[in-house]
This record gives C-alpha cells, sequence and structure tokens, in this order.
C-alpha cells in the first residue's frame, strides 16, 4: 500500500513540475558543451542568447552553452580564435589586427545599426566640438570601432583631446569631469534620463560611420569542423531573440533574478525597447517560430540576417580612417556576408566552377600555357578572392569550340559574351561589366565609311559564332558577312583583298594593327552599337547566375577601371603615308597661304570666345551657363537612350572665416587651388564647374548615385588631406543626387541641393546621397 500511494505521489508531482514549466533531461542523453564570449555585462543586450538558454532551445539541439560575461581585458576575437571560447559576440564584423584582416566566420548579426553613440554635454553638437575636450572611452574602443572612425574623419586625437579610460557608470558627466562618454544607446541615456541631466548624442551613424552590432562569429576552425553544431547554434540562438522580444518582461524577470542585479527592472525595461527598435525585427519571422499569433507581415529584416555588402563597406570605412592598410581586401573566408545562404549552400555542393575563355583574343582575354590572362583574366582573379570554390578553367582552342563546350555543359561559364536572342537558349546574362566599341578594319586606301549600310554588299569578315554577326544581320538586310576561324585569318584575308573589311572589338583591333599590320590596314568604320561584356552562365543553373551578378555588381569601380587600364593601355605610333600627304600639300599649298592668315586669326577670336562664354573667370572651371548645358543634355540622352547620370554639388565648409581671416585675395586662391583638385581627380568624361560663390557641381555620365557617391567621399578624402596654401585644411559638404526619367532638370537639382543642406545639418564635411534621407 505504502508503495502503491509513492508512486501515485511521484507521478502527481511529475504532473505538477511539467506544469509549472519544469524539464527533464532525457535518460542517456548527452549535451555537447560549447560556450559564447559576452562582450559585455549580462544584460538585455544578450537576451536572446540568455532565453534560449533559460528556455531550453539550446538543449533541445543537444548544446549545452555557458554564457561567459565580459571581464576587463578580455580580447573576444582571440578567445575564440585560440578556441578558448567558442563564439563571440563582437561590435565588429571584421577583426584586424596590425592593420591587417584576420580571418573570421561570421554567423549572424543581431543588430542591424549600431547602438554605440557618444553622449555628450548639452553645449556639444557636432563632432568638431569634441576637440580639445575630454572623453571617456575604453582603450578597445579607441581601436577599429565606429566611434574612433568618427574621431579620425574629425582629427579628434590625443593631440588635441584627453582621453580618459573608461568606467562603468556615466557619473563623471553628471559630475561634468568629463566633456563625453562611450556608451551604448540602449543603456546609459535611461540614467542620465533619470538624473535630469540635458544631453546630447552623436551618432557615428549619422555622419557616415554606421555599422551593425551583436555580431555572432567564430574560429573558422570551428565552423569547418563542426558545421552542424554551428548551424544548431545560430537556429536556437535567433529562437532565443525571438522569444525574448515577444516575452520582454518574462526575459528582464529572468535576466535581473538569476544574472544581474547591478540594472533595475526599469532600466532593462528601457533597453528592452531600444534594442528592439535596433534590431529591426521582422514580425513575421517570430510568428513563424509560434510565439506571435497574428503578427503583421511588415518590418524589414529578419533575426540575425546578415546584410550583404554591410563588410565590404566596413573595409573601406577603416582603410579611409586609415585602421586597415589599402591592399586588404575581404577573402574567401568572409563570404558569409557576401553571398546568401541559398547562394553558399549551392556554392558548396558544387565544390568547383569550371569556365571557358577566348583563348586569342588579348589583351580582353587568351589562354597561355593553360593559365587565362589578359583583362577578364585579372577581373577573374578578383571573383576568386570572394569564392568558397575553385574556379577551374577549361582549355580551349577557338571561340566556337568555347561556345561549343559552354553550351554541352562541359563549362558552367563563359567569361565574356555578349546576350543575343539566340544564346538565350543556354545561358543566363550578368548585368554588364564593361562596353567596347565595335569597328570595321580596312585596308589603308578605303575611304572611311560612314555606315554599314553603304557597303551591305561587299564581303565583311567576323569571327565564327561572334555576337555582332548577329545583330548585324538583324539590323541590316541583306549584308554579305563571311565568318572565318580567327581574327588573324580575317585581318589577313583584308591585307590580301579578299574581304572588304574585318569586324571585331576596337580593343582587340587596335592591339593587333599595332603589332601586326602597321602601315597596311586601318580603321574605317565605327558600328553604332558596342559589345557590352557579360558573364554567360548555364541557364540550368540559376542560382549560379545569381552568384556572379552579385560578383560583377559588386566589384570596386576603380579596381575595375584598373584593371582596365593595366590591359588596354595603347601606345599608337601616329602613321603618314608621306606620298598621299605630299601630293595633298602642293594641291592645297596656293589656297591655304592666301587664307592662312585670316583663318588663324578668326579662329583665335572664335575660341577665345567661345571660352569666355562657358568658363567661370576665377577658377577656369565650366561657368552656369555651361553646365545648364550638360545637365540638359544628360538628361536629354537619358530621356532617349534610358542612360544613367548623376550630380554632385559640393559647397567649401565655412568659407566666409577664410574670407574674413586671411582676405578675399586669398579666398580666390582657395577657390582656384580647390579646383583644380577637383578637375584632376575626377573622370575625364565628368564635367566639374562653378555653381555660384563657393559652391561647385559635377555632372556624372554613365554612373549611378553609388558611383558618384564613392566619386564624391574621394574627392573629400583628398580634399582633407589637402593643405591650401596659407589658409591650412578645408573640407566640403555635398549632395548627391541621379538623374531620373520621371523627374526633370530642376527636381535633380533640387534634390542635390537638399542633400547637400542635410550634409552641411549634419555637421558638415560629409557626403550625403538623396535616396539615404
Amino acid at each position: 500500500m505504502k508503495a502503491v500511494f509513492k508512486n501515485f505521489f511521484l507521478i502527481r508531482l511529475g504532473a505538477l513540475l511539467f506544469t509549472l514549466g519544469f524539464s527533464f533531461p532525457t535518460m542517456g542523453e548527452k549535451l555537447e558543451k560549447v560556450s559564447l564570449q559576452l562582450d559585455w555585462k549580462y544584460q538585455f543586450q544578450f537576451a536572446g542568447f540568455i532565453a534560449a538558454k533559460e528556455k531550453g532551445f539550446y538543449k533541445d539541439v543537444g548544446l549545452d552553452v555557458d554564457l561567459i560575461e565580459y571581464k576587463n581585458g578580455t580580447d573576444v576575437f582571440e578567445d575564440v580564435l585560440s578556441q578558448k571560447a567558442t563564439y563571440g559576440i563582437n561590435k565588429s564584423s571584421i577583426y584586424v589586427r596590425d592593420k591587417k584582416i584576420v580571418p573570421i566566420s561570421l554567423l549572424a548579426s543581431y543588430f542591424q545599426k549600431s547602438p554605440h553613440v557618444l553622449v555628450t554635454s548639452k553645449e556639444i553638437k557636432s563632432p568638431n566640438d569634441l576637440r580639445g575636450k575630454v572623453i571617456m572611452i575604453s582603450k578597445r574602443n579607441l581601436v577599429r570601432s565606429s566611434v574612433a572612425q568618427l574621431f579620425a574623419h574629425f582629427y579628434i586625437n590625443p593631440e588635441n583631446t584627453t582621453f580618459v579610460d573608461q568606467a562603468d557608470s556615466v557619473d563623471a558627466l553628471i559630475n561634468h569631469q568629463v566633456d563625453a562618454i562611450s556608451v551604448y544607446s540602449t543603456n546609459e541615456p535611461f540614467y542620465l534620463e533619470q538624473s535630469n541631466v540635458e544631453f546630447n548624442i552623436i551618432d557615428p551613424d549619422y555622419y557616415g560611420y554606421g555599422s551593425g552590432a551583436g555580431h555572432l562569429f567564430t574560429s573558422p576552425h570551428e565552423l569547418e569542423e563542426h558545421p552542424e553544431r554551428t548551424k544548431n547554434f545560430i537556429e536556437a540562438s535567433n529562437k532565443g531573440w525571438a522569444y525574448a522580444l515577444a516575452h520582454q518582461d518574462e526575459i528582464i524577470s529572468i535576466i535581473y533574478a538569476k544574472y544581474s542585479l547591478l540594472k533595475s527592472i526599469e532600466s532593462l525595461r528601457f533597453e528592452a525597447v531600444a534594442t528592439e527598435k535596433l534590431m529591426k525585427t521582422e514580425l513575421k519571422s517570430m510568428a513563424s517560430l509560434g510565439f506571435v499569433a497574428g503578427a503583421a507581415e511588415k518590418s524589414s529584416v529578419v533575426i540575425g540576417s546578415i546584410k550583404q555588402g554591410t563588410q565590404q563597406k566596413l573595409v573601406k570605412q577603416l582603410k579611409r580612417s586609415l585602421f586597415l592598410d589599402n591592399d586588404q581586401f575581404l577573402s574567401s573566408k568572409h563570404h558569409d556576408a557576401f553571398f546568401s545562404q541559398q547562394q553558399l549552400d549551392y556554392l558548396i555542393n558544387k565544390k568547383e566552377i569550371t569556365y571557358c575563355a577566348t583563348p586569342s583574343w588579348m589583351p580582353m582575354e587568351g589562354i597561355e600555357n593553360g593559365q587565362h590572362i589578359g583583362f577578364t583574366g585579372d577581373l577573374f582573379e578578383h571573383f576568386r578572392e570572394h569564392l568558397p570554390v575553385p574556379l577551374r578553367l577549361v582549355d580551349t582552342s577557338s571561340w566556337t569550340e568555347t561556345l561549343i563546350k559552354a553550351k554541352n555543359r562541359e563549362c558552367d561559364l563563359i567569361t565574356w559574351a555578349t546576350k543575343t536572342p539566340s544564346r538565350l537558349t543556354y545561358f543566363d546574362f550578368s548585368s554588364p561589366y564593361l562596353e567596347t566599341p565595335i569597328v570595321m578594319v580596312t585596308r589603308m586606301d578605303t575611304l572611311f565609311v560612314s555606315e554599314i549600310k553603304n557597303v551591305r554588299d561587299k564581303k565583311l569578315g567576323i569571327v565564327k559564332n561572334y555576337a555582332p554577326a548577329e545583330k548585324l544581320r538583324k539590323q541590316v538586310p541583306g549584308i554579305n558577312i563571311i565568318e572565318v576561324d580567327s581574327m588573324e585569318e580575317g585581318l589577313a584575308l583584308v591585307e590580301k583583298g579578299e574581304l572588304f573589311g574585318f569586324i571585331d572589338n576596337s580593343m582587340v583591333m587596335a592591339k593587333l594593327l599595332q603589332r601586326t599590320y602597321h602601315g597596311t590596314l586601318k580603321v574605317s568604320a565605327r558600328l553604332d552599337f558596342k559589345s557590352s561584356a557579360t558573364v554567360a552562365t548555364r541557364n540550368d543553373e540559376p542560382i549560379l547566375h545569381d552568384v556572379f551578378e552579385q560578383l560583377v555588381t559588386h566589384i570596386p569601380e576603380p579596381e575595375l577601371q584598373a584593371i582596365y587600364n593595366k590591359w588596354v593601355t595603347i601606345q599608337q605610333d601616329p602613321v603618314v603615308d608621306y606620298s598621299v600627304a605630299w601630293k595633298v600639300l602642293v594641291g592645297m599649298l596656293i589656297l591655304t597661304l592666301a587664307y592662312f592668315y585670316y583663318y588663324l586669326r578668326l579662329k583665335r577670336l572664335k575660341d577665345k570666345l567661345l571660352l569666355l562664354s562657358i568658363t567661370d573667370k576665377l577658377t577656369g572651371l565650366y561657368n552656369r551657363a555651361k553646365l545648364d548645358e550638360v545637365i540638359s543634355h544628360e538628361k536629354a540622352r537619358l530621356d532617349r537612350y534610358d542612360s544613367v547620370a548623376s550630380l554632385i554639388l559640393m559647397d567649401l565648409d565655412f568659407f566666409k572665416a577664410v574670407n574674413d581671416n586671411f582676405g578675399h585675395l586669398t579666398g580666390d586662391r582657395v577657390l582656384i587651388e580647390f579646383s583644380n583638385i577637383i578637375k584632376k581627380n575626377v573622370r575625364t568624361t565628368d564635367a566639374v564647374g562653378r555653381w555660384g560663390g563657393e559652391e561647385f557641381l559635377v555632372v556624372c555620365p554613365k554612373i549611378g548615385i553609388k558611383a558618384a557617391t564613392e566619386l564624391a567621399e574621394k574627392l573629400s578624402a583628398i580634399v582633407r588631406a589637402h593643405s591650401f596654401s596659407g589658409v591650412g585644411h578645408i573640407t566640403f559638404s555635398a549632395g548627391v543626387s541621379q538623374f531620373s526619367r520621371n523627374d526633370g532638370v530642376e527636381t535633380t537639382l533640387k534634390n542635390a541641393d537638399k542633400a547637400l543642406y542635410y550634409s552641411k545639418d549634419a555637421g558638415r564635411d560629409k557626403v550625403t546621397r538623396i535616396d539615404q534621407i
């Protein structure tokens, strides 16, 4: 009877404990022991991981997780790389040591916007006001952090500012012992508000040094050796964050009762609200995990998602702030932030990517001793840095063989191919990464051909299966195209007179004309379409297209230009047929001498008047009237050809002070010096002019707002580093806008002006693009 009662009691006790939320480990279940090194003290900043541990989400995937609180002197990156901790949390998604990138494996990012900011006394309103003040910040945050980058940008350093080590409270600011403190916006502002202290917040994100935070990472060794364990840890952590945000009061109580009594319930609640805003969590992701009933499908970011391109942006910021050497780039070990999870899974399963190239088409590309060389050879070397799998060249002996092997799926892609209707049967095509003119070469005694249709009946050679043949047959009915096996064969037939002309890429043609056909062949026509270079991928694997679209669209323009300049710079020697020149000279000499004096005189006057009409007298740049003409021209080209163009409107910061302090003559010299710097460092196709006073405008054809912003930031860095005669260092603010088919010129200018004034209101020395306001 006692045994029966005992068993009944145990059953009821077990049911009661289950009802209260207790769980019992499965008999014989063995949990894997792992650890997570936090980068600060226990608080709501780590609520997701605490929830995952306390609610059993880690245990559900077979993990026993030790959450390690931060202690002074802890180096989270080094602890994880040395395997002292399995996983780590850090403000930065990139580890930099001695200005070099140290490989880590980024797993998730929980704060889409970093909470790391400066709180300052009420009279400090911009970074420029910090010079000469006392700033409290930890030594680790004076290196690599977004706040440190902000200091570097505004020349705030130990030579002009006093830095003191971080304390655990904001009492020093309240008691006026310091002027600014490095804090988390989710935390310390609560205490300042409770103390009725007036303060300002300087956010690095506002000045272009934004980054995420709460980056979960591990060592490359852990990811390689334990991929399933890592995957389980991420999924359980994400589930923990979803639960914590849906049950904030419950998790706040757990943190307060079990992890730390340092923060009050009210301060933890303040932190929870601020944390949710910074995470910008997508409610439907929580609904899918079962924690939010009927959650609206709004908001923007999935828990833990890593925004593509953010690490590339951070690399640029670190280089700009001189925390990272210029020769440092993200390697394939950082590909997690470059490709989506679906793309990564595809690439890992594929193991390698095979590709074909044109074997003899220099300087654009070629195959030499089994090696891919030329422009695309270097381009694909750049792609290799981002791919987690090898790229293997499939050797071919001709373009036709390249095309056949690609159609037969013996190679996954072609490095350089032009999109045509017939090729869509086999391939998907990336966005163009380069456009080059198509020309026709004839013998030297042939007159210039204004239109190809005028010689449609003559024999015109093109390499077999080249895209221009398909376009020309469609554009010029009845054209007499003769297909040849190679460019060398086609040019030889033109030289012999068996072909009237040969059609191909201008850059490749120029190389051969200089080397082999100097003085016998010439370019006689330029076709009205260009060769658009794309990566052609097999269309039965659409994710491969997505991968190379990502690679092509994210190659930095300066790097692409540098590769192009390396291979396509052409030294042209003048070719003069002296017999023809003599005959022409004798025939024209008498008439020329009679009018020569008057012609030169009129020409000088005309050129001078034209220059005066379009030039700003002081700086020598285009004036307002000429800029209006250029802007109207770019808008018309956009409307007709659907091209792209952008505007950069710049205003010298505090220029009135230059005139007031140094005089107008010095101010004029500064304007001239500034104009020379800008003109020297823009593209030759860009139009630079003085918009009025100390305002300058750059019209940027054929680039969108992103590339124009990068150009403006480059100019800003060059100007900032330059010492102006008699004045020293000055800066400028800029606004960037892009032409639109739907908007008029006036709207585009107003957008640039609006973005400029946003930069000025934000403290100056800043570049703002209109679509970021």
